[in-house]
């Protein structure tokens, strides 16, 4: 009898022909926070999108993190689930911050593959998660859209030059008004 496996492309050598948005992947994201010396930790990050620009494939990743920190806050998607986060090949609940966002080609070094399956993917959302991911691509989609317009259709503006008094305007100057003082009248 035949024994068959099934595996993912996307958890093969052959992973750039394969990832979608969805997909969680190891990768080297670059934060402020950390110092200039030092390389970036791999940190899981999901993809928000593949996007050809030329002969060239790049990803649009989302920093995922554990912290609940104020500052890792916009356009989030949280796995909270054990089952989705375990699906997602994560292992404990994760946030992806949509906010905190980079578009690398596939062929980027920052991508951690791992030596077990050599490709960098993780696992992909499901469920929920990957309904709120759907809610935060099209955010982000208008987002860009409202932005081109703005650029494309709105005038040109003439940079303004600096208001020269005497010519530009006047300067009225006025005393406040005094009050009259009025003696009180008795009935």
């Amino acid at each position: 009898m035949l024994d068959f496996t099934q595996t993912n492309p996307k958890m093969t050598a052959a992973w750039q022909d394969h990832i979608a948005h969805g997909d969680i992947v190891s990768f080297r994201f670059p934060l402020a926070e950390e110092g200039a010396g030092e390389s970036p930790k791999a940190r899981p990050c999901v993809v928000l999108d593949i996007e050809r620009i030329g002969d060239r494939r790049y990803a649009l990743l989302a920093y995922g993190t554990t912290s609940r920190r104020q500052s890792n806050v916009g356009y989030e998607i949280h796995i909270r689930k054990q089952d989705d986060y375990a699906a997602a090949g994560l292992n404990e609940p994760t946030k992806f911050v949509g906010r905190r966002r980079l578009l690398v080609p596939l062929t980027h070094s920052g991508f951690v593959i791992c030596a077990a399956v050599g490709a960098p993917v993780l696992g992909s959302l499901a469920g929920a998660p990957l309904k709120r991911l759907n809610v935060v691509r099209g955010r982000i989609h208008a987002d860009r859209d409202i932005a081109e317009h703005r650029r494309r259709y709105n005038a040109p503006r003439r940079p303004r030059r600096a208001a020269v008094r005497d010519k530009d305007f006047t300067v009225e100057q006025r005393s406040p008004k005094r009050r009259a003082v009025r003696p009180a009248v008795r009935t």
